[in-house]
């Protein structure tokens, strides 16, 4: 059977144009399908892919139909541009195996099975590599009301008195990265487990939840350092004093300490990680949650850190509009460069 679907994501994602109107093999689990982009033309919302049967359904190709959009609010760097929202994708050529035990399981049904853990999979690489939050059950928007839901009889208001409006900061998914993420989304790859808490440390700091911003970054922190610390260990890096202290059950705070006595060279001071793992501990021991400037240097420590030190490291050089930092695998033998990521 030849299986043709419309998939709506649940979050628009941003994308450099040079990605749309092309096709990129995916899947996820054993179902293996293309992803048909739509094609810019016309602007602002872009078009349908060319799928036979899809000019067939109005509410897939009519004129309101959104599948790409241009004109976004949104700041982009210039290095980026032209940039768009994907909002609509074609999946096509859908593969899966024959479930001869259940056999209502066909390829379509394998599909509509998937596609929501694939979605999600997609969408934590392209937070970890890009920055964007796609979390599609905790929105953040850009637009609010100050004072919804408010019903003034003295002075008389209408409901609202205001607007906030917010410009985001956004780095587009070049082609060849959107490409790497549909590939490594089929072959099954997670990302490091820093990445993801450095995802979760963001994600609770735009949510205006500051304790879990400093718990989700000091453990990222924690898992690097602490991996930083053993392959030093491994190494004959570190003293032998400092050796013997490491242990299954050493926390943050001792790394720290051994990785200063160790005068090991580390992209951040040590004076920001003590500052980081006391706010966690804070936050974790005595349930305090630090303001949100705090929870925010904490954040910031943590991309920091895990930019020079990360199995991902943050490389390139900036150019003014901060367009060209790029993510790449660390190598063996990598020193701590110093750089940071945004």
């Amino acid at each position: 059977m030849d299986v043709r679907a419309v998939f709506e994501l649940p979050m628009h994602i941003w994308i450099t144009c040079d990605a749309l109107g092309k096709t990129y093999p995916t899947g996820f689990g054993p179902v293996r399908f293309n992803v048909v982009m739509p094609g810019i033309e016309p602007k602002p919302l872009g078009g349908p892919p060319a799928v036979a049967g899809v000019a067939d359904h109005p509410d897939l190709s009519g004129e309101d139909v959104v599948w790409a959009r241009t004109n976004t609010a949104g700041w982009v760097p210039e290095s980026l541009r032209p940039a768009a929202t994907l909002h609509r994708v074609a999946l096509t050529d859908v593969e899966a195996p024959v479930d001869e035990r259940q056999a209502w399981r066909t390829a379509d049904a394998q599909l509509a099975e998937y596609v929501e853990p694939w979605y999600d999979n997609v969408r934590t690489w392209v937070e970890i590599l890009t920055g964007q939050d796609l979390d599609p059950k905790h929105r953040v928007y850009d637009a609010k009301f100050v004072g919804e839901g408010l019903t003034f009889i003295e002075p008389p208001h209408d409901d609202a008195i205001g607007m906030q409006l917010t410009t985001p900061h956004v780095l587009p998914l070049r082609a060849k990265e959107w490409q790497l993420v549909l590939r490594i989304v089929a072959e099954g790859a997670e990302p490091p487990v820093e990445e993801m808490l450095s995802r979760d440390a963001r994600a609770a700091l735009r949510r205006n939840a500051p304790r879990r911003a400093a718990l989700e970054a000091a453990t990222a922190v924690e898992v690097v350092l602490s991996r930083h610390v053993r392959e030093k260990a491994d190494s004959g890096d570190l003293p032998e004093n400092q050796r013997k202290r490491i242990k299954p059950s050493t926390a943050l705070g001792d790394f720290i300490d051994i990785a200063e006595r160790s005068n090991l060279p580390l992209a951040v001071t040590f004076d920001r990680l003590r500052l980081l793992k006391d706010r966690r501990n804070k936050a974790a021991h005595e349930g305090k949650a630090p303001t949100t400037w705090d929870a925010s240097e904490s954040v910031q420590t943590m991309i920091d850190f895990l930019g020079a030190h990360g199995l991902y490291r943050r490389t390139g050089e900036r150019e003014p509009d901060g367009g060209e930092l790029l993510v790449a695998p660390a190598s063996a033998g990598d020193d701590a460069s110093g750089e940071t990521a945004s």
